[in-house]
């Protein structure tokens, strides 16, 4: 088995020679370093470019609206939303009258009935009275049948 610290001297030579190498781009001369610099720089400069071109276009959907359509398609759902409520109304106010109709039907048929049931007592008191008299007549003539009654 080799030795770790060996090992490790020669990770730092080959890292030591990577960072002094250095590489010829159109005639100029960079290190690793300046190079992954570059590279970032460069991403980063495309990104911005890429994210102005992306927000320009947003502007441009935005700018060729129709705003008038929007604003005639906004009246119409108002004017379809208050003719609802109209309409809602309306038929609160007939519920209203129908449960007033109801009311007042049923407390002329209570009216009637009261009335009916003060006709019944006052007709079965007749009867009672009348019922009476005829026992009590009936009773006399029967004690008495030569009275004449």
């Amino acid at each position: 088995m080799a030795d770790l610290g060996d090992k490790l001297d020669k990770l730092e030579e080959t890292k030591d020679a990577l960072a002094q190498k250095k590489f010829t781009v159109l005639g100029f001369s960079f290190s690793w370093t300046q190079l992954v610099v570059a590279a970032g720089v460069v991403s980063s400069a495309l990104g911005a470019l890429y994210a102005g071109f992306v927000t320009y276009q947003k502007v441009e959907e935005i700018a060729s609206l129709d705003l008038g359509a929007y604003a005639a398609q906004m009246e119409q759902t108002s004017n379809k939303i208050e003719t609802q409520e109209r309409l809602l109304e309306s038929i609160e106010q007939n519920l209203r009258d129908a449960k007033q109709l109801t009311y007042d039907i049923e407390k002329r048929v209570n009216d009637k009935i009261v009335r009916f049931e003060d006709k019944m007592d006052k007709f079965e008191a007749k009867v009672e009275d009348t019922k009476a008299e005829l026992e009590d007549k009936l009773q006399k003539a029967l004690d008495n049948p030569l009275s004449g009654n």
